[in-house]
């Protein structure tokens, strides 16, 4: 795990591999402090006792001494960047949004921990933090029954979109899979996760082709990942992180070879 630490911050990147005990239990690691995480995987989560599936478009926040369980999503594990810093009043809604740029930033952060470059890390920790607490998912219902049905019909809905990822999908199936109207659905995934179903479907297809960068030809990753050509995928993938995806590689090798 690499760490940055001092008094004021704690940041580091965090990761669980699959067969580890954690899985199976309930887990008592975040300590004294609030923490901030970026997940770079899918995760479920049960925290007070509600369904969670985070993603790589989420930002999660805990408070002190917080408990949860976790349950695998990604063959990869739960691998994430968390931000602890001493003092920090966390919002109330368990999860936020992770934009483009958040996204970005917060894989810089994680490639360059080792560097130990204290303006960096800390301003970087900053921005995220404030990015982060700018935009939290707010609760939806005003009735705490209604507020549960609603989180897990959205929870139950990213499982499906997790699962799909590169196949054609519609309206009316995802709708028919949960025993929802579509309008239902639509109105509720919007209002809990700031996005409408197909911006976040294609975050998380977007997201999956910044972690093969590098592994796959630009034809390979847009057919994976469900888009009709390689320059529609280009040019959704420019229109998300302004720049192409050969940019954004070579970006990504300049800070791993920096932190080596």
């Amino acid at each position: 795990m690499s760490v940055y630490s001092t008094p004021a911050l704690r940041v580091g990147v965090y990761r669980c591999p699959p067969g580890d005990a954690l899985w199976h239990e309930i887990n008592d690691n975040i300590g004294a402090r609030p923490h901030v995480v970026f997940p770079g995987t899918a995760v479920g989560l049960v925290r007070h006792g509600v369904r969670l599936t985070v993603t790589p478009n989420d930002v999660v926040f805990y408070r002190p001494f917080e408990t949860y369980e976790r349950s695998l999503r990604d063959a990869r594990g739960d691998v994430c960047l968390f931000i602890a810093p001493r003092d920090l009043e966390v919002p109330d809604a368990p999860l936020g949004r992770s934009d483009a740029r958040s996204f970005l930033l917060a894989r810089r952060l994680a490639a360059r921990l080792n560097e130990q470059d204290a303006l960096f890390v800390e301003e970087t920790a900053a921005e995220l933090i404030e990015r982060a607490i700018r935009g939290p998912v707010a609760c939806s219902g005003r009735r705490a029954a209604t507020r549960r049905d609603r989180m897990e019909l959205v929870e139950a809905c990213k499982d499906l979109l997790l699962a799909r990822l590169g196949t054609p999908l519609s309206l009316s199936a995802l709708a028919g899979e949960l025993h929802v109207s579509p309008f239902h659905l639509t109105r509720v995934f919007r209002d809990l996760t700031g996005r409408t179903l197909t911006q976040y479907l294609h975050d998380l297809r977007l997201r999956a082709a910044v972690d093969r960068l590098g592994e796959a030809s630009l034809s390979r990753l847009a057919a994976d990942l469900g888009y009709c050509s390689p320059s529609h995928f280009s040019d959704r993938f420019r229109g998300a992180f302004g720049m192409t995806p050969s940019q954004l590689r070579n970006l990504m090798e300049a800070d791993a070879a920096g932190s080596a």
